[in-house]
């Protein structure tokens, strides 16, 4: 009763919210039905127009539904009390598309969700059967029947209908009352953190057993605790955001009462010994979907495909806010930004690996150190910077002092925070640079032990394995980076191409190169290399001009530079000068 009470309560506070319209446009054709136009569906305590098709609840606010779950809801009320096949459904809501049956399993549970439907008395499944929607006054045994005038709202009566009910809850609540009221009425006092952040909600289970939450928390949970190794984020602790199970509350309301940015939701259902786990990405703030993706999984080695999915949740859900985060810093007033945003608008510019971009980079990672030199962010920005300027002779100082300069703000990066893995990671690269790899790779190892999901530190290490003479090693390496976030950045593409080439898997290096949304100046030069393996001069030749147009005085001592004392075994490093040699660039 008092579960029940608060959500009715929480649909009166959040009258004034703001929703998005359900009105849609069937996909299909739908059978004709003798449904009064000018009546309303009443569906536990929401009401569908039928007129305009859209939802609305008991204070007639629009509800918002995903638009193919709103066509199936549109389609089930067209069909009333009729039990509805699956094949009926995918011939007339998605118009002979070739869809799964997951497409319509998460479109039944979003009605579901939306209509606080959870004993599924609304929308009943029949086994092998299909689909029946109950409006309220119709018998749950009943079926195929047509509508009647007593199952619907005439209109000119919502805002009555609406009234009755608001009298109805102030008698029947009492005291409960006030404490659903209570809840509800401090969910918008939270102001949002200085960093970006986050809550894992409590997944919702769809499968039927004895066992119903265990896998589903086990996952979120784990979610929760890799996420937190991610010290720039604010991640919310379990029992605060999974206070929010089983209730009914729009993500905006939510976000407010927790201050957090961004919500990552989800849902599995087990059928036999396969998994279906379901997760969403949402900036909850501005309304966003940002990303989703289902894994399908056996249920035999239940650690490791819990593992799995973590993992790969984790990798994905840290590097698109970083990313998004940067680039909303690059946007914004400086004077604003703290010192962990502007070092993020750094690595927008530092990523385009241009003079140009590196400098811009030079200059915010400067002012994330002024605006708090106790952080290691800007640290850790200017180390990557100063190697940047070191391999590539993006300045007129003496490499040697740009070397020197990179590694006194890695060592700087890991004083301030010891515990920081990125401040690891920038010291364990400015250790390639050195030719120090065993250091290197030990220093990758400490990064990936205090953050194992941190993908850039991966790809970082394969480039260390590859210079040790472990390019196949490096190789598995660069796929479990690109498995583990299949939202990678092009610099990772350019990183697995390079290594492939040491693989000789030249056809699919050139694939993974063709693959980057804009190739950097400098990737040219491994582009030429991939070209010359696959036995191509000519194109080969075009990689190199296109490198000489950027930079017109580039040559072979340039490329040697750039290696010097990295390589262990020598016969790499004279492949890569033989093939550059070939295709053109000059001594």
């Amino acid at each position: 009763m008092e579960k029940r009470a608060n959500f009715l309560a929480s649909r009166y506070e959040s009258s004034q919210a703001e929703w998005g319209t359900g009105v849609v446009e069937m996909s299909g054709e739908c059978s004709e039905k003798n449904l009064n136009s000018s009546g309303d569906v009443a569906l536990g305590d929401f009401v569908f127009l039928v007129e305009t098709e859209e939802l609305r609840d008991g204070s007639g606010r629009p509800v918002h539904l995903r638009r193919q779950s709103s066509e199936v809801l549109s389609y089930l009320v067209h069909r009333l009390g009729e039990t509805v096949s699956k094949d009926d459904l995918f011939e007339n809501v998605w118009a002979k598309t070739a869809v799964t049956d997951d497409s319509l399993s998460q479109c039944i549970a979003d009605i579901r969700r939306t209509l606080n439907d959870a004993d599924h008395r609304i929308v009943q499944t029949l086994p092998k059967k299909g689909y029946r929607l109950v409006p309220n006054s119709l018998p749950s045994g009943e079926a195929d029947v047509s509508v009647t005038s007593a199952s619907v709202v005439r209109p000119g009566r919502l805002k009555l209908a609406a009234v009755s009910l608001i009298a109805v809850i102030v008698l029947a609540l009492g005291t409960i009352w006030g404490l659903g009221r209570d809840r509800y009425a401090s969910l918008d006092e939270l102001p949002l953190p200085s960093k970006p952040s986050i809550a894992v909600l409590a997944f919702e289970d769809l499968s039927v057993g004895a066992d119903t939450n265990y896998l589903s928390d086990a996952i979120a949970e784990g979610i929760i605790v890799d996420l937190s190794r991610y010290s720039e984020l604010f991640v919310i602790a379990r029992n605060s955001s999974f206070s929010f199970r089983d209730d009914t509350i729009e993500v905006g309301k939510i976000s407010r009462a927790l201050g957090v940015r961004y919500l990552l939701e989800g849902s599995q259902q087990k059928s036999g010994d396969r998994l279906r786990v379901t997760v969403q990405l949402i900036d909850a703030v501005e309304g966003q979907s940002l990303w989703s993706h289902v894994y399908n999984s056996d249920l035999g080695d239940v650690f490791a495909m819990q593992d799995e999915i973590v993992q790969r949740t984790v990798a994905t859900v840290a590097q698109r806010v970083i990313h998004r985060e940067g680039q909303k810093a690059i946007k914004s007033d400086e004077a604003k930004l703290t010192a962990l945003l502007l070092n993020w608008k750094a690595r927008q510019h530092l990523f385009s690996f241009t003079p140009e971009g590196n400098e811009k980079a030079r200059l915010a990672n400067l002012a994330a150190v002024e605006a708090d030199p106790t952080q290691p962010y800007g640290y850790v920005g200017l180390t990557f910077v100063h190697i940047n300027r070191y391999r590539w002779k993006w300045t007129d100082e003496d490499p040697v002092v740009e070397l020197n300069a990179a590694r006194n703000y890695a060592r700087k990066a890991v004083q301030v925070a010891p515990e920081y893995y990125d401040a690891h990671t920038a010291m364990a690269y400015m250790h390639i640079q050195e030719g120090a790899l065993e250091k290197s790779v030990a220093r990758f190892r400490k990064a990936l032990e205090l953050n194992p999901n941190d993908t850039s530190a991966m790809a970082a290490l394969a480039e260390a394995l590859t210079y040790g003479g472990r390019a196949e090693e490096a190789e598995e390496l660069m796929l479990r980076v690109v498995r583990l976030d299949p939202l990678h950045e092009d610099w990772i593409k350019w990183n697995l191409a390079w290594v492939q080439w040491h693989t000789r898997n030249c056809d699919d290096a050139l694939e993974t190169m063709n693959a980057m949304s804009e190739i950097p100046p400098m990737a040219y030069r491994v582009l030429a290399i991939i070209q010359m393996c696959r036995g191509d001069r000519r194109e080969a030749r075009k990689a190199v001009e296109q490198l000489m147009d950027f930079d017109p005085d580039y040559s072979l001592q340039d490329v040697l530079h750039n290696y010097e004392g990295k390589y262990v075994v020598g016969s790499d490093l004279q492949r890569v000068l033989n093939d550059l040699r070939e295709a053109g660039l000059p001594e």
